[in-house]
């Protein structure tokens, strides 16, 4: 049986909010070739989690604290759906598989549980959305702010640094 404690969860989210990449993970499966893979994710609304998708696999996310958009995109990267997660919306989205999509945090100690089929396999860079810009690149941080911000239903970023 595993048991995951209060503490444990805000001690994940002083790891993210410390962080570099501004997040943190905590897996719950023992080992990552398991058929379905189970983590805790801790996001602070400043990190970057660029589009990308999963062939062959759902992914289902469980709001647990916080409030986060759950963004999906069409394959030209237009913002297919946008769901606000929180207190009053919608706690659990799960993206069909080979969907482009991804997650940021609306407030500070956004905390997630992630379910996907296993095993754990790195995303492979064309998997990642070819009209999003790199983690850490000179644009993430400017596609970032739009995730947040702006995107909305129709709308696409554009490359220079602004969405539509």
């Amino acid at each position: 049986m595993k048991i995951l404690s209060s503490d444990r969860l805000a001690a994940l989210v002083a790891a993210a909010g410390s962080a570099p990449r501004r997040r943190a993970h905590l897996n719950i499966h023992d080992d990552t070739n398991e058929p379905i893979n189970r983590l805790l994710i801790a996001l602070e609304p400043d990190t970057y989690i660029r589009p990308h998708r999963h062939p062959g696999k759902f992914e289902m996310f469980v709001l647990l604290e916080g409030t986060a958009s759950l963004l999906s995109f069409d394959d030209q990267g237009r913002v297919a759906e946008r769901i606000e997660a929180g207190a009053t919306g919608p706690r659990i989205v799960e993206f069909p598989a080979g969907s482009w999509h991804t997650v940021v945090a609306g407030k500070s100690g956004a905390l997630m549980l992630e379910v996907k089929a296993g095993p754990y396999a790195p995303t492979p860079e064309s998997d990642f959305a070819a009209w999003a810009p790199p983690e850490g690149s000179e644009q993430s941080a400017a596609c970032r702010d739009w995730l947040r911000f702006q995107a909305r239903p129709g709308g696409a970023w554009i490359v220079q640094g602004k969405g539509q």
